[in-house]
Order: C-alpha cells, then sequence, then structure tokens
C-alpha cells in the first residue's frame, strides 16, 4: 500500500476544509500568468492560465498563503515567504468564496475572478531547461502536489509527464509492515543502496523519444508516461525483497507500457544486499535451465530462448511464487513482453 505523494494534496485538502467550512467554494489551480500589486508593492491579486482560460484570483488581508515545503508555519512568515516565492510561472492552487468576481489584467481584458481564502504554491514552470537533439527547447513544470514533473513545448504541449520515484520507505506490506519495522542500520543500507540505483530509465533518452512521436504524429500524439516505484514483495525470517518497477511509453505501434523489473534481496537484520546467485541451492545455470521448465511456454525453442537471456534479477519474488517478465525484443524471437510464474 502506497503511503506517499499524497502528502501535499492531504495538506491542501485540510487547509481546504479548514477554512472553507461547508465545502461550497471554488477551487481553482494553474499556472500564473500574471501578478498584480497594490500601492504598497503586496500582492493583491494574480491570475492562473489553464487549458487556455484564465481566471482571476484576488487576495484580501484574510487570505491565507502557503509557500511550497517550508517549515515556516507561522502566518506572518509563510506569508512572507509565499509573497518573496510568488511570481509568474508558478504553479498555485486557490480555494476560493464561490461569488463571481470581476479582474482587469494588464493588457485590459476582465475577466473571472473569485475572493481566495487561501492560496498555496504547488510548483513551478522552468522554461528552456532541456535542449533536445536538433536544438529545440523543452520547459519543465515541476507539479509538487501532484509529485510529477512534465516536459513540454513553449506553446505548451506536453511530451513526458514523470512521477517522482517512491521509494521502499513509501510501502506496506501485510506480515512484514513497512521499512520502519527494520533496524536503522538495515533501514539507512537499503536507502542508500537504491539511492545509488536510480531510475532504470534515461530521462534524456525518453524524452527525444517522445518528441520524435509527436513530430510524426502531430495532432494524435499524447503525452508519454513514466513512473518508477520500489516497494517490498516478500519476506522470511532472514531476507526482506524489494522489487523496482518502471513503467515506461508504449513503444510505437504497442498499446501496453513496457515494464522493468529488478528484485533485490537484502538481510532484515544488517540491510546488506544478498547477491542473487547466493538465493539458490544450486548454480546459476541451473537456476536458469529450471525455472522456464516450471512455469515457462510449453515451446521448448521459446523455453531454451528465456533460458539464455534469463537474469537472476529478473527473478520477482513473492509470498508464494516467484515471477519473470521479458521485456519485448528481448528474445531472438522478438516476442512482446511476455513472462511466467514458477
Amino acid at each position: 500500500m502506497r503511503r506517499k505523494k499524497w502528502t501535499a494534496l492531504f495538506l491542501a485538502a485540510l487547509l481546504a476544509l479548514g477554512l472553507a467550512g461547508c465545502g461550497e467554494d471554488k477551487q481553482i489551480q494553474g499556472l500564473v500568468v500574471e501578478v498584480q500589486a497594490d500601492e504598497a508593492g503586496n500582492l493583491c491579486a494574480f491570475v492562473v492560465e489553464m487549458d487556455g482560460e484564465r481566471t482571476g484570483v484576488l487576495l484580501s488581508e484574510e487570505t491565507h498563503l502557503w509557500p511550497s515545503r517550508s517549515g515556516s508555519w507561522s502566518k506572518q512568515e509563510a506569508q512572507a515567504e509565499f509573497q518573496e516565492n510568488f511570481h509568474a510561472d508558478t504553479l498555485a492552487q486557490a480555494w476560493c468564496h464561490p461569488r463571481r468576481e470581476k479582474l482587469e489584467t494588464a493588457d485590459g481584458e476582465k475577466i473571472p475572478a473569485y475572493l481566495a481564502q487561501s492560496v498555496s504554491i504547488s510548483g513551478r514552470l522552468r522554461r528552456g531547461v532541456q535542449v533536445l537533439s536538433d536544438g529545440t527547447k523543452t520547459d519543465r513544470l515541476d507539479n509538487d502536489a501532484w509529485g510529477e514533473h512534465t516536459y513540454r513545448l513553449p506553446d505548451g504541449t506536453e511530451l513526458l509527464r514523470i512521477s517522482d520515484s517512491s521509494g521502499p520507505e513509501d510501502y506496506y506490506l501485510e506480515g512484514l509492515g513497512s521499512l520502519d519495522g527494520l533496524s536503522e542500520a538495515a533501514q539507512e543500507a537499503i536507502l542508500a543502496y537504491y539511492a545509488a540505483q536510480g531510475p532504470l530509465y534515461d530521462e534524456e533518452e525518453e524524452l527525444e523519444k517522445s518528441y520524435a512521436a509527436y513530430r510524426q504524429l502531430g495532432e494524435e500524439f499524447s503525452a508519454d508516461r513514466i513512473s518508477q516505484d520500489i516497494s517490498p514483495c516478500a519476506f522470511n525470517d532472514t531476507l526482506v525483497y524489494f522489487l523496482t518497477e518502471a513503467h515506461l511509453p508504449a513503444k510505437r505501434g504497442q498499446r501496453v507500457m513496457s515494464v522493468i523489473q529488478l528484485c533485490a534481496a537484502f538481510n532484515r537484520r544488517t540491510g546488506e544486499r544478498v547477491d542473487s546467485r547466493d538465493l539458490f541451492g544450486v548454480p546459476e545455470e541451473e537456476v536458469r535451465r529450471l525455472l522456464p521448465e516450471l512455469g515457462g511456454p510449453e515451446d521448448p525453442a521459446l523455453r531454451a530462448e528465456m533460458a539464455q537471456a534469463l537474469d537472476l534479477a529478473q527473478i520477482v519474488f513473492r509470498s508464494e511464487s516467484a515471477e519473470v517478465v521479458f521485456q519485448a525484443n528481448t528474445l531472438p524471437s522478438g516476442e512482446p513482453d511476455c513472462g511466467y510464474a514458477a
């Protein structure tokens, strides 16, 4: 069960409930495209854009302002930090009174506006942070509330959306509990291992692939998505197993996302990584031969391919079984994603 990524949303919900009361407030979120200040230089209104539509947000002395990831929770400190960090290209969420009002923008347009009860910074757009191989610059939108970042073209077209990786401390396995249930030394060792492992994909390479697909498909293209999670998958008296699972965009012409799975075993007391070859009572070559025979396909030629291509780190240990998944085109026969349980 996943525990992370909802922290910011949960906080935002508490703020909304605590300040709105009856749940009749209007929620507004989007990218800030204009900031307005009063004669004293204090923030008094701003304009957000979402899906091409602009909405105004009005502020008063009663409006609660919350900076992103701040430890300053007194109202005065939070509002000072908010105003210091709030500007165009900020991603903002506002909980407003439902009464519709008007705001005049810098170019003289009058747009719908609402008086805010609370406003929080939930992310930021950074322009031109990644240059593609043909010289095209892309922007990166970091959304802290949703725990993801998105690469976009300057016109706002989304190319690739990547969820923040959830680590081994973010999940609960029945019978084991969570990483918190292990010794402090074991926790530190396991977290250090996964910090060093990092993503199972190349972010720049995946962005280039998404851009190539966009240029090929045009209006038919929809943003690719990537996620990677690390969670406990099995345990016994001495070992705990964690599975790293990365979901990558489907290869063109296929409908199913590509999946990379790596399983690692650790000593429950020390957190020391146990080599995959030491988990079996027989030599590695025997493991390669036996697993496809126990749960693999009936075709002996395909079983032989699987035995030859098997990486022991691909074996995912579950409570009552072991699973193996082969990515598309990793077998000589060119089979699509396939696998078996033994």
